[in-house]
């Protein structure tokens, strides 16, 4: 296939996974996926073949929707665990569909470029700018900001997401004009303002680790150059001029106000529901998970029996289908780790990699689609990383002669 359509195709695509939340989009989704299956198979045999064995991800999540699938046989309810587990084989279909198109046709550049839109359209909702107010989701039980989400934590995460591809082309020197970094910078500042108004504790716990880690692999480059010390210079003036009394108390207050009462409801000096609920989801999933750990409780039962999902990835994957499903699902992770270890590169993809899985300590991620999006730039950044370094080492080893 030509280019264009495919990079129109997966923008589409991926635009649906970005905003598919509204009920009006659903049909565009299976739509647009079903466009994507087919123009797969159209592409694929063109192409006859092609290397699918660095999509870690793919082959993990289908041994997973397997073990999902054997869990009916002892599910309390069969129904619900084999829905789900086709859920997780559309998944993991998804996965080598777009691998292939992002990898084949080069769109990486397309898909951070979008998850900037998707961003900026959320930032000009939380600035009260009404370009793409049709967009926006109101519960009026939600106190918090929310945008065009349906749930605060899924808009700080995928916020944090967005810091961490401007971060990374910082750190990989891809941003080449000075308009392409002001862009990023931005991104990165309205980010973090619009995580603290969804008051989202992971949101902003994890972005400011992510930030945190990003100085601290780059120290020695930052405090050596002299544009960083002004810029963080200007950047603290207009901070202090902009964070007065009447904006923190209105917005940034509600924010700290919960991750203050998270703390002092771990010490038992406090009492807040969802922080309980989710301490008492680990202990009791932990009890039973090692009633039963060989082959839990059928995928996805934990709601049958608690009528909520887990908020937790390690007690949602060890109830449902026992000590396999981390073991699989991690193993994910720790694939694309030891790769970057071997090879030595990829410090700041290994530092983002180990906050996805702190923060799956407070989020059920294995059968989400916007963590496999995530999961997939990190594989195929980190094969990038691996292929410059390898390069750069065997010019240092045979270096090319220019007579």
């Amino acid at each position: 296939m030509k280019p264009l359509p495919v990079k129109i195709l997966v923008t589409m695509f991926i635009m649906s996974l970005l905003f598919l939340n509204k009920e009006w989009l659903v049909i565009y989704g299976w739509g647009i996926t079903i466009l994507m299956y087919f123009a797969f198979f159209l592409d694929l045999h063109s192409v006859r073949t092609f290397n699918f064995s660095a999509n870690v991800h793919g082959y993990r999540i289908f041994l997973l929707a397997m073990l999902a699938l054997l869990s009916t046989i002892w599910s309390p309810d069969p129904d619900a665990t084999l829905q789900h587990s086709l859920v997780m084989l559309i998944l993991v279909a998804n996965s080598f569909v777009l691998y292939y198109f992002m990898v084949r046709y080069n769109l990486y550049s397309t898909m951070t470029t979008l998850v900037l839109i998707y961003s900026f359209v959320n930032y000009s909702l939380a600035l009260g700018i009404p370009v793409f107010a049709f967009l926006e989701n109101h519960d009026e039980e939600m106190m918090r900001f929310i945008g065009t989400e349906l749930n605060p934590n899924y808009l700080s995460i995928m916020l944090m997401f967005s810091i961490f591809l401007s971060l990374l082309a910082f750190h990989r020197h891809e941003l080449k004009s000075n308009a392409a970094k002001g862009i990023h910078v931005v991104n990165i500042l309205l980010a973090l303002y619009t995580i603290f108004l969804t008051a989202s504790r992971k949101g902003i716990g994890f972005s400011l680790l992510l930030i945190f880690f990003y100085l601290m692999i780059n120290i020695r480059s930052l405090l050596g150059s002299f544009k960083t010390i002004a810029f963080a210079a200007i950047a603290v003036v207009v901070a202090s001029f902009f964070l007065k009394g009447d904006f923190i108390s209105e917005n940034l207050a509600p924010a700290f106000d919960r991750i203050g009462r998270l703390f002092l409801t771990i010490g038992g000096r406090d009492s807040e529901g969802s922080t309980e609920d989710r301490v008492r989801f680990i202990r009791e999933g932990w009890e039973q998970f090692t009633a039963s750990p060989i082959v839990g409780y059928g995928a996805a039962s934990f709601k049958y029996y608690y009528h909520f999902y887990a908020h937790n990835n390690y007690i949602e994957l060890l109830f449902g289908v026992g000590f396999l499903g981390p073991v699989i699902y991690y193993s994910i992770h720790f694939s694309i780790l030891h790769k970057l270890w071997k090879h030595r590169t990829g410090l700041f993809l290994a530092a983002f990699v180990m906050v996805l899985m702190l923060m799956d300590v407070g989020l059920v991620a294995y059968y989400d689609k916007r963590i496999m999006l995530m999961l997939l730039v990190i594989i195929i950044t980190a094969e990038k990383e691996i292929q410059e370094k390898d390069l750069m080492v065997s010019l240092q080893r045979f270096p090319l002669s220019l007579n």
